[in-house]
């Protein structure tokens, strides 16, 4: 019989991509963290936030189904380009982001094992907007391209919260006011 021993919060800090130089920067209020998965580390984050506690819970959550991870970087506030803590109220309510991916075609819904790179939730107004700044008329032609962010406790309810979205977006479609094709 094995047991095992829960991580000490130093192992937990190392996997989840900080060193020692990162990790005694946690209480400086001149940096700000960073959310990154671990294979897209050097692209543009998704999100930034002005506590740590908050951040790392947000990691914690999205290290459960992201493949390859998700890990935190310091970065200092002063070159931060993203909107400071944007998903904060989400995260302390216990949401966490889910990739949803539409197979449009076969008329599914799953959810991705990745975190977006935009991680403000999936809407009409959003696909409409992107669509249009794509070069998109009212119609497109999106096949199993249409993805997005949904916020949810767990993946079962933001799989619930995307069935609905399609629902309203297949309603806009029988109405003529949105074409997808």
């Amino acid at each position: 019989m094995t047991t095992k021993f829960p991580m000490t919060t130093r192992e937990l800090y190392h996997s989840v991509g900080l060193s020692t130089s990162d990790i005694t920067k946690i209480d400086d209020p001149t940096f700000v963290w960073v959310i990154a998965t671990f294979a897209k580390r050097l692209g543009e984050p998704p999100a930034a936030f002005s506590d740590f506690g908050c951040a790392l819970n947000l990691v914690k959550r999205v290290n459960a189904f992201v493949e390859g991870g998700v890990g935190l970087r310091p970065i200092l506030k002063s070159s931060n380009k993203l909107k400071t803590d944007r998903y904060k109220r989400l995260v302390d309510v216990g949401l966490t982001p889910y990739m949803i991916n539409f197979n449009i075609n076969r008329n599914g819904i799953e959810l991705v094992d990745d975190l977006g790179a935009d991680l403000d939730e999936l809407s009409v107004d959003k696909l409409m907007h992107n669509l249009n700044r794509i070069g998109g008329t009212a119609s497109a032609d999106l096949g199993d391209n249409l993805h997005g962010t949904f916020w949810a406790p767990n993946g079962h309810l933001a799989i619930k919260k995307a069935r609905v979205f399609k629902a309203v977006l297949d309603s806009l479609k029988a109405k003529g006011q949105v074409d997808l094709v």
